[in-house]
């Protein structure tokens, strides 16, 4: 039997290009904590130059040989929420290599519904000819082959007749149950999109290290216009300071569409993008007829007229945004859209959904505000069939962040309860085989946040406390929209070890770092924030520990003051005054750089508030060797289902 291979597939199948033209594997790569750097920026380079350059090069051959130690992919949230399984290589087909001999189909849920308890007794046709092995061991359909196919819960088991590879050798493949027929969807041959794919399989299973197969699955961040106002969301720094791309990059994405089996454009809101939706009314299925379209969207826009338009993808892979099936915590969470208006065009969605080919989730972030509603949510989405995608927030903002406290045992009361109570939900649901854990297994995500919670438990267990006075002659904290302190240690976003929320009136509080944080070498310091949800704009800043100072150092400053000036906390624009609809524009900012996304705040902060802060030194040090900020700037709901 052929050894079945295990390495992720991503570096040879995916590019994700971000708004700020940095290109990355997946969204795992530089999200959820993680540390792998940008493999290059389509404001600097093409796409085709990216994709064969050194940095995806060095992935390629880091995968193949299994050596990750030290490596972005070591700590990959994706192998924890698969369960201990790197992403396989993704196939626009209605069954996909499985070992062996072996090909493996997910029935259809119409087809599944439509048989009901006869399913077991399915026949398989290959041309019109029923193969004559049925209910084979699998085992046997992997080693020997020969026509040997299985129906096994939600799955076809199944090989050729004579083991030729079903998605090359031009037959059809359909399965009978009494009147019903299916017939198992296979690459459309001869099309652009299929020898691309072919290509890049034969690649990933060899490790070529520069291939010559184009990318087969894309995911591109054109814009971050968007039509409602969440608080927390992490596209409100590039919005504030006009990121977008280069006028290049939209059509050079444009034109591998061809050769892709998979395509997801996200914004902001994808459907207030005017180019997303004159690509969805002019696609012409000819021009890739393996094509799986996917897109996440906040709901709002997604009505039954649209949902009408993407009949004409071969394929739909789709996620709307939902971060609470409370209505009071959506409002809150997701602010300015209306949530019955969502749930309606999500019921719409669900009715044309007929997994695999047409997909619709729900991707919901797990934050401060929300987890303990996580049992509430995860039934849900159980009764109504929904499949769930739950995100960790370990980035942004602060004040969400599952890995940073202001009182780490106040501020989770009841966490754990509601967690041992999703597992439990989750379970009984497996065992029950509910259809929305079909869809997505949430098993994988729900211990990956206990595993967050537990160690976050174990850092604050033992805390250093520095008392900060706050001095506010002019009664500027009440104008100020979240005001509160940070501690953080150098720049990059995920650096911040600890917070503190300021209330008007108030002058005494207490920071509590982890003590194991306070070890870390380089410049330590606290910050005062108007709003804690765009930390780069602040007013106060008192050092900690230089660069050059000891660890311990720290330990002398457990008593610090800082001033609030008298300014005024300008009011935040509704993030529709920024929308441009998707396009470019001269004035627009193309980075390159994360320094430049920095500097461009502190202007617009300072012109603003009116005030101009002091530069250290050691900050202005700091700074100018910082890491790229994608960590910061990249949505956290990007992350389609991996099901399907």
């Amino acid at each position: 039997m052929t050894k079945k291979h295990t390495a992720c597939a991503y570096p040879w199948q995916q590019i994700i290009i971000d708004l700020t033209g940095e290109v990355v594997p997946c969204c795992f790569w530089s999200g959820y904590g993680n540390s792998g750097r940008p493999l290059g920026n389509t404001n600097e380079q093409t796409i085709e130059e990216i994709w064969n350059g050194p940095a995806y090069q060095e992935l390629r051959r880091r995968n193949a040989s299994g050596d990750l130690t030290g490596h972005p992919c070591n700590g990959c949230v994706a192998f924890q929420w698969g369960n201990g399984t790197y992403p396989k290589f993704t196939w626009p087909a209605s069954f996909t290599p499985e070992s062996g001999h072996c090909y493996l189909a997910l029935i259809p849920e119409s087809f599944r519904d439509r048989v009901k308890d006869a399913l077991p007794r399915s026949l398989l046709e290959e041309d019109g000819r029923v193969l004559p092995l049925p209910n084979a061991v699998h085992d046997d359909i992997r080693l020997t082959g020969s026509g040997r196919y299985s129906v096994w819960g939600s799955y076809l088991y199944f090989a050729s007749s004579d083991n030729s590879d079903p998605t090359t050798n031009g037959r059809t493949y359909c399965l009978i149950c009494g009147n019903e027929r299916l017939e198992l969807k296979n690459l459309v041959p001869n099309s652009d999109s299929a020898k691309n794919l072919h290509q890049a399989h034969g690649e990933y299973l060899r490790g070529v290290e520069s291939v010559s197969a184009k990318p087969s699955m894309l995911s591109y961040i054109s814009t971050a216009d968007c039509n409602i106002d969440c608080p927390g969301c992490s596209q409100n720094l590039v919005r504030a300071t006009g990121v977008e791309h280069r006028s290049e990059t939209t059509p050079q994405v444009l034109q591998l569409v061809p050769y892709l089996a998979q395509f997801i454009w996200h914004g902001g809101e994808p459907f207030l993008i005017k180019r997303f939706r004159q690509f969805i009314d002019e696609f012409d299925r000819s021009v890739n007829p393996n094509l799986t379209f996917g897109f996440t969207s906040n709901g709002t826009m997604l009505t039954e007229r649209e949902l009408k338009k993407l009949e004409k993808f071969p394929r739909l892979n789709a996620s709307i945004s939902i971060d609470s099936f409370n209505p009071k915590s959506f409002a809150r969470i997701r602010e300015g859209a209306d949530f019955a208006r969502v749930i309606e065009h999500l019921r719409a969605a669900l009715t044309v959904m007929d997994a695999p080919d047409r997909f619709f989730a729900v991707g919901m972030i797990i934050c401060k505000s929300n987890f303990r509603e996580l049992a509430d949510n995860l039934r849900y989405a159980i009764a109504n069939n929904i499949g769930l995608n739950l995100s960790p927030v370990v980035v942004y903002p602060v004040t969400e962040r599952l890995d940073v406290f202001e009182d780490f045992f106040a501020q989770t009361v009841g966490w754990k309860d509601a967690l041992r109570d999703a597992q439990q939900v989750a379970g009984e649901a497996l065992e029950e085989k509910a259809r929305a854990l079909e869809r997505i297994n949430p098993v994988g995500m729900l211990k990956e946040l206990e595993r967050i919670l537990c160690v976050a438990e174990q850092r604050y267990a033992k805390t250093f406390n520095i008392n900060v006075t706050l001095k506010d002659p002019f009664g500027a904290v009440a104008r100020m929209r979240n005001p509160g302190f940070f501690v953080a240690c150098g720049i990059a976003p995920t650096n911040q070890l600890a917070y503190c929320c300021a209330v008007p009136g108030k002058s005494q509080y207490t920071l509590r770092i982890p003590y194991e944080e306070t070890q870390r070498k380089g410049i330590m310091y606290v910050r005062f924030a108007p709003n804690l949800l765009e930390e780069p704009g602040y007013f106060a800043e008192q050092i900690l520990r230089t660069s050059e100072e000891s660890p311990d150092a720290i330990r002398g400053r457990s008593t610090i003051t800082l001033h609030v000036p008298n300014v005024v906390s300008q009011p935040r624009r509704k993030n529709i005054s920024y929308a441009n609809y998707g396009e470019s524009t001269p004035l627009g900012l193309n980075v390159t750089h994360s320094e430049q996304i920095l500097a461009k705040f502190a202007q617009i902060f300072e012109e603003q508030t009116g005030y101009r802060r002091p530069k250290s030194a050691e900050a202005s040090a700091e700074q100018a060797t910082a890491s790229p900020v994608t960590r910061f700037v990249r949505r956290l709901s990007t992350l389609l289902p991996r099901n399907y």
